[in-house]
């Protein structure tokens, strides 16, 4: 086995596979040796009563946070948004309290080094961070350069430095990838690099803070496999910010949960997804309402109750395996048949009226090399589409040309009955609002409630029309009480619900959300996708979303576009789309956890279930009539 990953701290690695309970609880987490804070520690992070306030913030965002994490875990921290998640990973390589300024109390040592005694730089051969977004953290055009650039700051030898980007390359999967360009690799790829990059260093800590987060699903599982395999094979120490949970739940060894700056549960991941979600509470045993939860638990959870039937102690299914076992023993002790819910019939809408069309669209950002080629398609009044397809199919740069930010180069675009190429910035923008993928290249003030004003502004409206909009919108996304920070201020989930914000202001005919739920908690990404259905019902909006979240998709999209080699793969609905398995591949896509495991138990029950599903209830309904 390489060296390359080999732990350079003492302690025994045991395997941590999901059989194994976690080393720590947390009561463990909150103790140290003997309570001593001076006293010798095995543990990667000892940190103890850890607090810390922002310069210039009042409120501590993190407040009496303990975690004590042994060689070799592999920790996952979930959370609601702006709950201290990726402030506590800034803690563990020292950019809190030296580059980010602020107070930090507590005890703090990561890999046997006190934080607030340590510099940034002598953490940098320790704790290895990645970030959400790879093309932030890429500085090189070519692989081997990104992979030795940290090597050759640290003045190493060239031999040493070419034979760990080689071992870390064939780490992340990627062993011949070391003379190719980095700008014509999938984000999946990309993120591997950043991966190896780091891992060159031979941290003895890799940090991860949502590393999937602009990823499709099959670069999601890309990562997801190389850090399985980091952690069982070389047993690397992870701790890993995720909100999608479906792929990693049965492949972390511990859940870390936070609410409002505190760890409010801390144990194995069977117990962490247990139950339902409840609201907020003062007892450390309490589930924060808004961590995102694996499907196949939650069905668990639902079907246990249905039935009566209880999970024994560390049986609650993890991955679509666990769960169709599960289904099938609940099955087979002969589940009390109860008679069918009234299903309540489909409410009546106003009929659509076609409102955009395209028609033979080509664009390519260079001429020789068009990304879109010859695409043609309708969208309708009230109606909500996702827009699907791996990274770099197109999806965002379709978006784009709606609005006219690229130009039409062949084809046309018609947004109603007027050619958009006909049409100014200022008429196209009072039909149609766009929600960037990364929001902070949409923001133009320093103050929140001047951001969402700023469209009304400029078109004129009353002071005091604008006041009352701003001020209901803002309660809206729950924002309100930030209104006088600066949207850089704000956690990417909350730059998300702004950026948001500025287009609802305007209330446009056609709303396109590119990736909305990154960074969005459970609760919050609920409820932006029912904002966006009372926008829908109310004023008869378009919302146009593109994303890779197949439970999203799943749950509001009444319609899917799939692209693919520059054209439309697939347009129909989302039942249809996931039970095709060929194209899923080819979309680089991955089917809902619930369809996965409702198709095999219409395969073993069709007397009983008709077919696969992406409803939950409707299973569960299924398997008791």
């Amino acid at each position: 086995m390489s060296d390359i990953l080999q732990p350079a701290c003492d302690g025994e690695d045991g395997a941590l596979g999901r059989p194994v309970p976690s080393a720590v609880n947390a009561d463990a987490a909150r103790s140290g040796p003997e309570n001593d804070p001076g006293a010798a520690s095995s543990a990667i992070i000892d940190l103890r009563d850890i607090t810390y306030t922002y310069e210039g913030e009042a409120a501590a965002v993190i407040n009496g946070v303990s975690l004590r994490v042994e060689p070799g875990e592999f920790v996952l921290i979930l959370g609601p948004s702006g709950c201290g998640k990726s402030t506590l990973l800034n803690v563990l390589n020292g950019t809190i309290p030296h580059t980010l300024r602020g107070e930090l109390g507590g005890h703090a040592v990561v890999c046997g080094k006190s934080v607030p005694d340590t510099r940034v730089v002598d953490f940098a051969t320790e704790v290895g961070m990645v970030f959400q977004d790879p093309e932030a953290q890429i500085i090189n055009t070519r692989v081997r350069d990104e992979v030795c650039f940290g090597l050759e700051n640290l003045c190493r030898p060239v031999d040493e430095i070419m034979a760990r980007q080689a071992e870390a390359l064939a780490c992340v999967g990627l062993p011949d990838a070391g003379d190719l360009s980095i700008f014509d690799m999938s984000g999946g790829q990309k993120q591997r690099i950043s991966i190896a990059a780091v891992l060159a260093a031979r941290p003895r800590l890799l940090v991860l803070d949502e590393p999937t987060a602009n990823l499709d699903p099959v670069g999601m599982a890309e990562v997801f496999a190389v850090l399985h395999r980091l952690n069982t094979e070389f047993k690397t120490t992870i701790v890993m910010v995720e909100h999608r949970v479906d792929e990693l739940a049965d492949r972390v060894s511990r859940v870390v949960m936070m609410d409002r700056g505190q760890v409010v549960f801390d144990g194995e991941p069977w117990a962490a997804f247990a139950r339902h979600r409840e609201a907020h509470s003062e007892e450390a045993e309490t589930i924060a309402a808004s961590a995102w939860f694996p499907q196949v638990s939650e069905f668990a959870v639902d079907l246990s109750a249905a039935t009566g039937i209880a999970l024994a102690p560390g049986a609650m299914p993890l991955n679509v395996a666990e769960a169709i076992a599960f289904a099938e023993d609940v099955m087979a002790r002969g589940v009390v048949r109860t008679a069918a819910e009234a299903v309540p019939p489909l409410e009546t809408t106003a009929p659509r009226k076609k409102l955009l069309a395209i028609r033979n669209l080509t664009f390519g950002y260079a001429s020789d090399t068009p990304i879109l080629k010859d695409l043609s398609l309708e969208l309708e009044t009230g109606s909500m589409v996702a827009l699907l397809g791996p990274n770099g199919s197109g999806k965002t740069t379709l978006a784009r040309a709606l609005i006219g930010i690229n130009p039409v180069q062949r084809g046309t675009v018609y947004l109603g009955d007027k050619d958009i190429s006909d049409l100014g910035p200022r008429e196209i923008s009072a039909e149609v609002g766009y929600v960037f993928q990364n929001p902070d290249h949409q923001f133009v003030t320093d103050q929140i409630d001047d951001e969402v004003a700023y469209g009304m502004k400029v078109r004129g409206y009353a002071d005091d029309a604008i006041a009352r909009r701003v001020d209901e919108v803002l309660d809206i996304v729950d924002l309100a009480r930030y209104r006088h920070r600066s949207p850089f201020n704000l956690s990417l989930g909350e730059r998300r619900r702004l950026s948001v914000a500025t287009m609802l202001v305007l209330e446009p005919h056609l709303l396109v959300l590119d990736e909305p739920t990154i960074g969005q908690d459970h609760e919050r990404a609920q409820h932006l996708m029912r904002m966006m259905d009372r926008l829908r019902e109310r004023y008869g909006t378009t919302i146009l979303m593109i994303t890779h979240d197949v439970r999203l998709v799943a749950e509001w999209a009444d319609r899917v576009i799939a692209l693919s080699g520059g054209g439309i793969a697939f347009d129909g609905t989302p039942e249809a789309l996931f039970a095709q398995a060929d194209l899923l591949k080819e979309s680089a896509l991955l089917p809902p956890p619930i369809f996965e495991v409702s198709a095999a138990l219409a395969k073993t029950h069709p007397e009983r279930i008709a077919g696969p599903t992406l409803s939950i209830p409707d299973l569960i309904r299924s398997m008791m009539t």
